[in-house]
This record gives structure tokens, C-alpha cells and sequence, in this order.
């Protein structure tokens, strides 16, 4: 039969004078009569003897907090009113001390059960029972305090516990409680240091000497200053097993051979792992400490707080492993990897400031940290690895650092309780789609300043159902580095401060940009204290791009742009700055030269005295100039407030000359910060840049070209052209650049070749790599002589370990546009003897290289021709001469109007409007089927084209 047994006992709270007495000091007192209802114990017979609870609408005794985790101190109850039982706090996770009213006479069964978190207990001198697993689980239960001078209490204390007792009662203690006498400690050790000086012995503990073997274990709280080895370390975990606190801050750690544990000794500045014992609960490290070994605390599960040294570098792998009493941590500033599991399972860590010198956080480094409730990331952090927040459960808002690059797997996953999420990246970084757990719930704020709306759509960012732009805060972004590219749109809304005087400074590394878009208002201009421009020398550089007119600052204003260029010694760089600057603000460390060149020098006198040192102090805006330096560094050119935008004509000089080759040379370059795309400009004569070691010639249309920020270049004027005109529209960023060439060569090959116009690019290698490059161009309406306009004649350079041209009328040329008819001579110039390499790229009618040394013929479809040299130069020994194909390859041009060409993976067609092209193997069977112009990628091997019943036959390499 089923038996309940049910009490409700309510009281009435008269007055603060009416109980007074039966308040403990520190309890909130009600001032107003309040009725309260004591949550009393139920038992249910048919349940096995398993206990139940009812609980009223307010509980307020000591039996009604059973599963509260709420509570952390007993002092922070209010009602302690006529109870003289203790009946149940069991499973109360985050109580860590209690405080027992001076009334109460049992500790009820299971209590505290499952308190783990409980570290201290004062029993008052009325308990005189404690019932059956009262402090069952509290496996932290570190230190018990009696008042009771008679040991009355029978009950299975912990045994990391310390007992402290009434000083005058410790012999009657121990004789009491026998198995529990090493535990028995004065109460006095409780509130006083023991302080010792030693210098550490090579054999034995100078510590443990020094308080007396007798003395060691009643000392629960030490200082020691001076020196000490392993076995002091070892009399720490043996000998003193009652230490609580142990403060190292004014001693240094010695290494010493002897192995205190497990094999571990000290060392000289290292905090070894197990240095620290298992019963400590605060801890100072020693002074001299530079490095914390992997592990260092690691499972110290009563620690609460540790003073860490401001020398180590790093907080090494599964340092604070389950230190789960663990609160709170200053981490020191310099410390720059925070390592995989460092804080994993801490499980009471409240609260961590990460230092700005943080640039990694690793694996699983502070999974489980359940009660982690807020975490400050350095700006400078890079990376968060994998699992690093995983089972946060308390962390409601994370702020992601503006120069984060990995975010690795499971980061926040587990985390349900983060809601808030600040994504300060301005290049934002892929992740996966388990990173986070709450995209359904939580908010993702992004930052307010960026035009494209990629977070919408890239990876695991995808999944959030909420986003939100939001504004710059002061700290959030005093500077910003950039490595993709950035555009500011507003769409005329005010501009907010971004920094504490308004401005932010910005960074852009070689692959990024920074823009403003044209439909922000001037005056909503954004506004940047310092831009910082890096530029590699090696093809890449940061760009800024806004909307002005060239004379005002338009929409970005800038006061101070530093352009930051890496060099290396020896090498000469080509710089064309769009404003005046003097060489002083051309900083650099070390010797350097600049020279200008002399258009007019060439014109009179041909190649070699056409280069000169600069004279004065400015170098001219618009204008080229040559750099090197004997050493390697960075050059660092400032300008104050720049114009970035508006339409940048530049008048070329006319330099008249006897030959055409020599005339009318310029020096000038891309007068924008930023890339230029060349390619699409309706200036159509060649121009020869510079790539570090050698000269190439690009032609507009023929050519991709993009003119790296600040580029400077060679152009001939032709006749009845007095400018180019660089266009404001054709700025471009690098990887605009890049997207633009692939989709240029895509385009071009789709357009086909022209008839009228084949193109021949012949490469000269060195092994595998390709060290120059020159083009011929077979057009049957030009002329054999230089022409300005589509020619280009070759520089030289000293530095090239190969160049290549061909040789017409005595002229070396990069570009050679010409008629088909006769043979082509082509010379290179070798800088040491060795093996080079001839091979063509693209061939819009086959040829065939001729060596007139070995007096041997080479198809250069079928492949590269590999011949030994001596150095020097040789403009004798080849030729280009059209191959035996040609003749039916002609033929079919002229029958059928259709041009076929080979470049590297296939075919070209041109002229082939309206017609199919067949392509078969040289067994007879269908390779390909193409209309009209473009381009068929074939694997390597000789076809059969046919067009209107007009065949021939074609090799693909």
C-alpha cells in the first residue's frame, strides 16, 4: 500500500528585531512580514526507498536548493530560520563554501552529494551528526574547518581533505581520528605563512631542512625564497601533503637530475609537468621561469589561481588540463600560442583575457570550459583551431578579431548558448558548416562598412539565418589589413567615427584593395589617417581605388599614404610616382642610386648612354625612374593627402632620330595606386616593361598587360599620337587583374585568330623555366621596315640569363610585325654557356626552326629544340622558315578562307564564319567538330583538319 508522509510547515518573518539573533551576519533580512513555505521531504514507499521532493512556490529552507546551480557560497542564502538540519544540497555543481549556522546539529544524508565543486566547509561546534554520504562526490572538498574542540563527529572525511582544527585540540584530534591524523592541521596554519630562504643542496630538500620533517605536514601555507631543485620539488608533492597555497614568486628553479616523479627533473628556468602538487589551490610560479613545459598543471583540479611569470612565450599543449576548480587567468602579455587542450575541462573558468601578443589558439583549447561566460580574443589572432570553444555552454558572445585567417572544424560547436556573434574580418575566411551551432538562433554581425555581401553566401557563414550589419566601435578597427579586396558603400548615410579621433588607418597587403564606391557622396567621404601600401617588387601589390577628380580628394581622404615596396639588392626596380616627391621621402635603409632616361640621349646617339643619375632632389610626377640598391630592405615613399582617381593623360615627347628604332622614346608608367588593365586602352603601340631581370614587349589586343601600381614602362610615340590617356575606369585591384586575364585569354581564344594577322610567340628556356620571349607577326600589309606603331625594338638587359629577338634590317626587335615572304632570322644572347631551349607557344601558320651551326631543321610543333651555347651573342644562327604543312595549310586557306593555327593544347581557327571544321585523327576517325571561329583542345598528336572538303594536316604538342 502506497504511504506518503507529507509536512508543510509555514512561519511568519515578524519583524528585523524579532529574529535578529537566528540571522547569520551577511544574510539579507526582510523588512516586511513575508510568509514563507519550507519545502519538506516526501517518501514514497513504492519507489524503493527513492526520495522525492515537493517543492512550494518559494523555497527557502536549507532542504529546497537540491539541483540549484545557482548557488555558489552558502553565506548567499537567506533563510538559516529556526533549522537545525542541513538536509539537502545535493547536486548544487557550483557551491563551492559553506558556512553552517551556529544552530545546527545534523548534516542530513546525501547533503552534498555531488557538490563537485566544493572546496571549503566550516562545521560549527552544535553539529554533532553527520548522516551517511553526506559529502559523497565532493571530490574537491579540500578544506574542513571544526570549532568544535572535542572530536565528537564519526564520518569517512575526503582524503585530499586537510582538517582544520582548534590549535589546543590538534593531539586530541589525531588521537581521536588516528587514520585521519597526517590530515590534522592547527588552524592557525590556515591564516599564517610559513616563510623560508634557502639555497638549494644537490642532494637532499633545503626546504624541507628548513621547516623540520616533524613541522612539514601541520604548514598549509608557504613562501619560499632563494633557490630550490627536485627535491624540494618532491618534499612539495610527499612531504608537505597539507600544502594549500605555495608562493615560488621570489625563489628560482634550479635543474637538478634527480627525477622527483615519473621520470621528470627540474630544470633551469622550466616549469616541468607534476611540478606543481595535486593539493595546491593558488600557486605563484617562480621567478626565473622562461617556459612552461606541456602539462605543466596539467590535472590540477583544486587549483584556483595561478600567478604566471611575464617571460614564457607561449601557454604550451594541455597546460591547465582539468583544472577544474579554476576561475579566472591573467594571461601575460608576450605569450603569442595559446596550445591544443591548454584549458580543456575547466570546467569553473569564468573569464579569460587573451593579450594582444596572441596570434594562435589551438586544438580543443578550451573545450568544456562550461561556465566560460565571456572571452576578450586578441586583435592580432590568426587562428582558432579545431573544437578551441566546443562545449562553451555558458558563452553567450564572441568577437572575432579583424585578422583572423582559420577558423578550424567544430570551433564553437556544442556551444548552444552563443547568440551574439561579431565578425570584425574584413577578409573573411571560409569555414565549415559545423563550426557553429546555433546559425538558426543566434545573430551574425557583420561589418556595416563592406559592399559585397559574400557572408550571405560563403561556406558555413551561409548557414546563419540572422545577420546584421553593424558599425565600427572605437577599438574595433583603429587599423585595418587587408588582403582581398574592400569596398566602402554607404548610399549617402553618415559616416561614423571609426576610431577615437574619427579616422582609422588601413593596411593593404599585396593581394588586397581598398575602395570607395562611387555612389558614396563626397561628403560622406571615408577617412583614413594612414594608408599603407605593400608592394612585393614581384608582380603583386595592395591598390586604392576612390572616385575623384585628380585635383580634390573626392570620397576617401587620406592624410598620409605610405607606399611600402620590398627590394632586393642588385636588381632594378621601374617606379613612375603620380605625384612630386623628393628622394628624401624615398626612405630607405642603406646605399641605393636613382637614375632617369634621356629619350632625347637615345635619339642622338642610339643605345648606351641613354641612362643617367638623377641630379637634384625631386623626382617628377608621371615621370620614370630606375632604383636599385646594394642591400636588401624595404623602400617606404610618402605622400601627403593623394589624389587617387580622375583621368591621367601623359604627353609624349618626340624625339627625332635617324633610325626609327631610336626615335621618340618615353619613359612614363601607371600614374595610379593601384593596378591598370592596359589591355583595353585604345593605345595600340607597343610597350616594354621591366619583369626584374629582363625586358618584354606587350602589344594591346595581341597581349594581356596589367600595369602594376606605380609601374613604369617604355613606349615610343607614334606619329600622330601626342598621349596616352590612362582612364580612371580601367584602375583595377590584382586579383581583378587576374580574373580579367583568365577571361581575356578565354575570350580571345573564342574569337579565334586573324587571317590578316598570325601571330608566331616564341619562348627561349633555361631547363623549365622561361627566360624570354619575342613575337613575330605575319602580315602581309605591313613592311619589312621598323614601324612605330606595331613594332618594338628589343632592350637588353645583363641581368637575363637568356634573351631572344629577331634581326630585321640590323634592328634586334621584341615585336616584328612583317610580311610572310622569306626567311626570319632570329639571335639571342646567352649570359653563360650552358643548354637553352627554342620552342613556340603559338603558331598561327607552322614553321619550322632552322640551326645553321649543325645545319639541322626542327617542326616546332612537335616540341621544344634543346641546343649547347656558348655565351655570348648570336644573331646568325637561326632562322624561322615556314614548314613543309604550310603549303597545304595555305592551300586550305586559300580555297576555303579558313586560317588554321596551333598553340599549346590545340587548334585555333579563324575565318571560319559560317563553316564547320572537322578534325580527325591520322587513322581517320573524328577527334573534333567546331563551328565558326574559336579554338578545339586536342591532345598532343597530328590531325587531319578538313573544311569544305579541303584537308590538312596539323601537329598538336
Amino acid at each position: 500500500m502506497k504511504q506518503i508522509i507529507f509536512f508543510v510547515i509555514t512561519f511568519v518573518t515578524l519583524s528585523l528585531q524579532a529574529i535578529a539573533d537566528d540571522i547569520p551576519e551577511g544574510n539579507i533580512v526582510f523588512e516586511d512580514p513575508v510568509v514563507k513555505t519550507i519545502c519538506v521531504r516526501q517518501w514514497d514507499t513504492n519507489h524503493d526507498g527513492e526520495l522525492s521532493y515537493a517543492e512550494a512556490a518559494t523555497v527557502t529552507d536549507l532542504g529546497g536548493f537540491r539541483n540549484n546551480q545557482e548557488i555558489s557560497t552558502f553565506n548567499e542564502l537567506q533563510y538559516f530560520i529556526h533549522v537545525t538540519t542541513v538536509q539537502d544540497f545535493c547536486n548544487c555543481s557550483n557551491l563551492t563554501s559553506i558556512i553552517l549556522p551556529e544552530n545546527t546539529t545534523t548534516i542530513g544524508v546525501e547533503a552534498f552529494d555531488y557538490c563537485y565543486s566544493l572546496l571549503s566547509i566550516r562545521i560549527p561546534e552544535s553539529v554533532n551528526n553527520v548522516s551517511i554520504n553526506a559529502f559523497n562526490h565532493c571530490v574537491r572538498l579540500r578544506e574542513i574547518y571544526f570549532d568544535s574542540s572535542t572530536p565528537k563527529i564519526s564520518y569517512p572525511w575526503p582524503e585530499i581533505a586537510v582538517l582544520f582544527v582548534p590549535d589546543d585540540a590538534v593531539n586530541a584530534y589525531k588521537e581521536a581520528w588516528p587514520e585521519y591524523a597526517n590530515m590534522i592541521v592547527p588552524e592557525s596554519a590556515s591564516t599564517t605563512t610559513c616563510e623560508v630562504e634557502v639555497t638549494a643542496n644537490a642532494s637532499s630538500s633545503a626546504v624541507l631542512n628548513e621547516v623540520g620533517e616533524a613541522n612539514a605536514l601541520n604548514i598549509a601555507k608557504l613562501k619560499v625564497s632563494g633557490t630550490i631543485n627536485s627535491y624540494d620539488v618532491q618534499a612539495f608533492r610527499n612531504k608537505m601533503i597539507n600544502l594549500i597555497e605555495l608562493d615560488l614568486s621570489d625563489a628560482e628553479v634550479v635543474g637538478n637530475e634527480h627525477c622527483y616523479v615519473d621520470g621528470i627533473n627540474t630544470k633551469d628556468n622550466v616549469l616541468t609537468g607534476y611540478f606543481v602538487p595535486t593539493g595546491i589551490t593558488r600557486f605563484k610560479c617562480p621567478k626565473n621561469i622562461t617556459e612552461l613545459e606541456d602539462g605543466a598543471f596539467y590535472n590540477c583540479t583544486l587549483i584556483e589561481s595561478v600567478s604566471l611569470p611575464d617571460d614564457i612565450p607561449a601557454i604550451p599543449n594541455e597546460c591547465f588540463y582539468g583544472c577544474s576548480s579554476l576561475k579566472s587567468i591573467v594571461l601575460p602579455e608576450g605569450i603569442s600560442y595559446i596550445g591544443n587542450s591548454a584549458f580543456d575541462l575547466c570546467i569553473h573558468l569564468k573569464s579569460v583575457s587573451v593579450p594582444s601578443s596572441v596570434i594562435e589558439i589551438g586544438e580543443s583549447a578550451f573545450r568544456s570550459c562550461y561556465e566560460l561566460q565571456a572571452i576578450l580574443l586578441s586583435k592580432q589572432l590568426k587562428q582558432i583551431g579545431g573544437h578551441a570553444f566546443e562545449w562553451c555552454t555558458n558563452l553567450s558572445e564572441i568577437h572575432l578579431p579583424p585578422f583572423l585567417e582559420t577558423i578550424e572544424n567544430n570551433a564553437f560547436s556544442n556551444s548552444p548558448n552563443l547568440q551574439i556573434i561579431y565578425t570584425y574580418m574584413p577578409n573573411i575566411i571560409p569555414i565549415e558548416e559545423n563550426c557553429f551551432e546555433t546559425y538558426k538562433s543566434a545573430v551574425l554581425k557583420i561589418p556595416g562598412f563592406l559592399y559585397e555581401d559574400y557572408y550571405y553566401s560563403e561556406g558555413g557563414w551561409k548557414r546563419f539565418i540572422s545577420m546584421e550589419r553593424c558599425e565600427l566601435k572605437p577599438d574595433d578597427y583603429d587599423d585595418l589589413i587587408l588582403k582581398e579586396d574592400k569596398v566602402i558603400r554607404r548610399n549617402g548615410e553618415a559616416v561614423p567615427a571609426t576610431s577615437a579621433n574619427g579616422y582609422i588607418d588601413v593596411e593593404v597587403q599585396p593581394t588586397g584593395s581598398f575602395s570607395v564606391s562611387d555612389d558614396v557622396d563626397d561628403e560622406y567621404a571615408q577617412w583614413i589617417s594612414t594608408a599603407i601600401q605593400i608592394i612585393t617588387g614581384e608582380g603583386q601589390g595592395g591598390s586604392f581605388i576612390c572616385r575623384d577628380d585628380g585635383e580634390t580628394q573626392g570620397n576617401m581622404r587620406v592624410s598620409n599614404l605610405h607606399v611600402k615596396i620590398n627590394v632586393f639588392p642588385g636588381r632594378w626596380y621601374f617606379f613612375c610616382f603620380p605625384f612630386e616627391v623628393t628622394i628624401d621621402q624615398c626612405e630607405y635603409p642603406g646605399r641605393y642610386v636613382w637614375r632617369y632616361f634621356d629619350g632625347e640621349e637615345r635619339a642622338s646617339n642610339g643605345k648606351g648612354s641613354s641612362w643617367k643619375n638623377v641630379e637634384g632632389t625631386t623626382l617628377a610626377p608621371c615621370q620614370g625612374y630606375a632604383f636599385q640598391s646594394e642591400t636588401e630592405g624595404t623602400m617606404i615613399v610618402k605622400f601627403a593627402t593623394p589624389k587617387f582617381g580622375g583621368n591621367r593623360p601623359k604627353t609624349l615627347a618626340e624625339h627625332i632620330a635617324g633610325t626609327a628604332n631610336n626615335a621618340n622614346w618615353n619613359f612614363v608608367g601607371n600614374p595610379y595606386s593601384s593596378f591598370y588593365d592596359f589591355n583595353t586602352s585604345d593605345f595600340t603601340a607597343p610597350i616594354t616593361v621591366w619583369n626584374g631581370y629582363g625586358y618584354t614587349a606587350y602589344r594591346p589586343g595581341d597581349d594581356e598587360c596589367h600595369l602594376q601600381p606605380y609601374e613604369a614602362f617604355f613606349v615610343q610615340k607614334p606619329n600622330n599620337v601626342d598621349e596616352i590617356n590612362f582612364e580612371a575606369e580601367r584602375r583595377e585591384t590584382y586579383r581583378q587583374g587576374q580574373a580579367k586575364h583568365a577571361a581575356h585569354v578565354k575570350a580571345r581564344r573564342a574569337k579565334g585568330i586573324d587571317p590578316q594577322r598570325r601571330l608566331i610567340n616564341l619562348t627561349i628556356l633555361n631547363g623549365e623555366d622561361q627566360v624570354d620571349r619575342t613575337r613575330v607577326v605575319l602580315n602581309n600589309e605591313a613592311s619589312h621596315a621598323y614601324e612605330i606603331a606595331c613594332d618594338a625594338a628589343k632592350f637588353l638587359s645583363t641581368d637575363a640569363a637568356a634573351q631572344f629577338y629577331s634581326v630585321e634590317g640590323g634592328v634586334q626587335m621584341a615585336i616584328n610585325e612583317r610580311p610572310q615572304e622569306g626567311d626570319i632570322r632570329l639571335g639571342y644572347v646567352a649570359k653563360e654557356a650552358g643548354t637553352l631551349s627554342i620552342s613556340a607557344s603559338r603558331m598561327d601558320a607552322p614553321m619550322m626552326l632552322v640551326d645553321t651551326k649543325l645545319g639541322t631543321t626542327f617542326d616546332l610543333s612537335l616540341g621544344a629544340y634543346d641546343f649547347e651555347t656558348a655565351a655570348g651573342t648570336f644573331n646568325d644562327r637561326f632562322q624561322l622558315r615556314p614548314s613543309g604543312e604550310a603549303t597545304a595549310i595555305n592551300g586550305l586557306m586559300a580555297k576555303t578562307g579558313v586560317c588554321i593555327g596551333t598553340q599549346e593544347g590545340g587548334i585555333a581557327i579563324g575565318g571560319a564564319e559560317g563553316k564547320t571544321v572537322n578534325v580527325y585523327t591520322t587513322g581517320g576517325v573524328q577527334a573534333a567538330q567546331h563551328s565558326g571561329n574559336g579554338y578545339i583542345a586536342l591532345k598532343s598528336g597530328m590531325y587531319v583538319v578538313n573544311v569544305d572538303g579541303v584537308s590538312a594536316k596539323v601537329s598538336v604538342k
